[in-house]
């Protein structure tokens, strides 16, 4: 269901009517299913890029519509380093934006044995309307990274 701004022009003495309870119906609907987009990798996904990219462009691009508030986005997962040790940077795109800065939100050391990474990030202030997430990453250098399938990439209007 879809939020509807409530009714806040009442007048002494007005009745409720059918349709007033009914926006109040939706309106608990809405609060209790907030718009949310899930994905579980189910491959593992290699970058070797010393700049920015999609992990993963098709399937860790998640899109919800909101009603205009804050989201909370989070990642996590296991990777690893293919060759040597790398520092490794994740960041998320909102809409065409970085929300990190020139190392992301969160920089990892990798290594060849498998690291477990996360973090959420909240997103604030959203306007209403269809809003796109996806996760990026980058290393220093071209030392490739590993995400091992089994990560988990959500975002939840809260």
């Amino acid at each position: 269901m879809a939020w509807t701004t409530p009714k806040t022009d009442w007048e002494t003495g007005e009745l409720v009517a059918a349709s007033d309870m009914n926006a109040v119906s939706e309106n608990l609907a809405a609060l209790k299913n907030p718009a949310t987009a899930v994905y579980l990798t189910t491959a593992n996904a290699y970058a070797a890029t010393d700049t920015f990219a999609d992990v993963d462009s098709t399937n860790l691009n998640l899109t919800i519509t909101t009603t205009g508030s804050d989201v909370l986005v989070h990642f996590s997962g296991a990777m690893k380093a293919k060759y040597s040790s790398v520092n490794s940077f994740l960041d998320i795109d909102v809409d065409g934006n970085r929300q990190g800065d020139d190392n992301g939100i969160l920089p990892i050391w990798v290594t060849r044995t498998y690291h477990g990474v996360s973090f959420s990030h909240l997103v604030q202030n959203l306007s209403a309307g269809s809003h796109t997430f996806k996760l990026l990453w980058k290393n220093d250098g071209l030392n490739g990274t590993y995400l091992i399938a089994g990560a988990q990439f959500w975002v939840r209007e809260i």
